[in-house]
């Protein structure tokens, strides 16, 4: 009997350059999202590479926090998370300090929501975990009824 591999396969992803510092990210679904440089060398038209690793990592938890919500059903009438970095002066100007915060509306159990983000924080999102390694990430929530 053959036995399968359970390795999960490679993501990859392509970059392909429009224009100055203007580059197009594919998935291999076909997905698109643009970046964009800051002004001199680029227009800033999009978010920069760096930016895009602060909402990776917003994405990731706001999706780990509203399923572990869901499967709780656990009802919310608004939720939003804000991402904050502080880099590094000196080249590689890597992130070393993150904080996330979380805004929940609605009639939500604090209990709830302080269990879902340590969930997502601490076990589930991949991109925390790897930015762990580098930076202290740190949380807070707000729920306003």
């Amino acid at each position: 009997m053959k036995v399968l591999s359970q390795e999960t396969p490679p993501v990859k992803v392509e970059i392909r350059h429009l224009e100055r510092l203007r580059f197009e990210g594919v998935n291999s679904d076909g997905k698109k999202i643009v970046m964009d440089g800051k002004p001199p060398f680029g227009d800033g038209s999009a978010p920069s590479p760096m930016e895009l690793l602060l909402m990776a990592l917003g994405g990731c938890t706001a999706m780990d926090v509203v399923t572990i919500l869901t499967k709780k059903r656990v009802k919310f009438e608004d939720f939003r998370v804000e991402v904050e970095g502080k880099r590094r002066e000196t080249h590689p100007k890597i992130y070393t300090h993150i904080k996330v915060r979380y805004y929940f509306k609605g009639d939500i159990p604090q209990k709830a929501v302080e269990q879902a983000i340590r969930l997502s924080m601490e076990k589930y999102c991949s991109v925390s975990a790897m930015l762990k390694a580098v930076a202290k990430v740190e949380w807070e929530y707000t729920i306003e009824k």
